[in-house]
């Protein structure tokens, strides 16, 4: 459930009102606000409804041609509970979310903090340590801190929207994680030692399947907005982080043959594509053509 709210100018309060009714939404409020510094009188327009609404909503207005050329905002957030004359069993379909919401959470976990650096760097320690002595328990906790699965989606999303920021923010966050799982591994094989006792690797042919499989729930999680995105996180950090961690500690108490080795990158290298390209695929089942649906106002929140 959600809660989209549009600041327009006065006259284009009947038109949201006419987008909104077409979007299955019969209850729609209007307020006057007034914008400091301009000094210009506006309306805020909300409505309260069901996700799949409120998701043909925001994308009524992000593709309207006249709202194109005026200066509005837009913000939409998730609401636990609407009390209303719907029925409950509609009101709480939870397919799917607006595309903003998705987008900008995309953005939001890919940006590089300290909290970032410490969480990844956290999870490649415990990950590294975990398959020197060949631990699930140590494997299935790091986990639970790697950042991979939200910063691969940013890149291939970006690529899917043909944006270019979000394509560089994603693969920036992407090859930080990557670089501190290297070094992650390193690190612990340099002050544990060895052997690396972890062998169960998957064949790059089950690599595949895996992926597919994980990556497509992912995408699909996506534009839920009840989806446990979190659980579909640290499968995807399993399936990629772990060859990272594994190289760096590779690198410290040495390497395998070259056809392990070999098959070992490759498997990674399948993970990485199949994962972003599954997700997209299973987003894209559930949402609009990517035609026209992505087109930001001047102003979004």
């Amino acid at each position: 459930m959600h809660e989209v709210r549009a600041t327009v100018p006065a006259e284009h309060v009947s038109e949201l009102a006419i987008l909104a009714r077409r979007s299955g939404i019969n209850d729609v409020s209007v307020m006057d606000v007034f914008l400091v510094g301009p000094n210009q009188a506006l309306k805020l327009v909300s409505v309260e409804t069901s996700t799949p609404n409120a998701k043909a909503f925001v994308d009524a207005i992000l593709n309207s041609p006249s709202l194109s050329k005026v200066h509005y905002s837009l913000t939409s957030r998730e609401v636990r509970a609407i009390i209303s004359d719907d029925p409950v069993e509609s009101l709480t379909q939870p397919l799917s979310e607006p595309f903003p919401d998705i987008i900008q959470d995309l953005w939001q976990l890919g940006h590089i903090t300290l909290s970032y650096v410490g969480r990844a760097m956290a999870g490649s320690i415990i990950l590294a340590a975990g398959i020197i002595e060949n631990n699930p328990i140590s494997i299935v906790v790091a986990a639970l801190f790697l950042p991979f699965l939200s910063q691969l989606l940013a890149l291939s999303f970006g690529v899917w929207c043909r944006d270019r920021r979000l394509i560089a923010h994603g693969a920036k966050a992407l090859v930080l994680s990557l670089g501190l799982a290297f070094f992650g591994g390193a690190v612990v094989a340099l002050f544990q030692g060895g052997p690396i006792q972890f062998t169960a690797f998957r064949s790059p042919l089950s690599s595949f399947a895996v992926s597919a499989i994980v990556g497509a729930t992912a995408g699909l999680s996506l534009a839920d907005d009840t989806g446990r995105r979190y659980l579909i996180g640290v499968a995807a950090a399993v399936q990629l982080a772990i060859f990272p961690v594994w190289l760096g500690a590779a690198s410290v108490l040495g390497f395998p043959s070259e056809n392990i080795l070999f098959d070992r990158i490759t498997s990674f290298l399948v993970n990485l594509v199949t994962i972003a390209a599954m997700a997209v695929l299973g987003f894209a089942m559930l949402h609009l053509k990517k035609a026209g649906l992505w087109r930001a106002p001047r102003s979004t929140r």
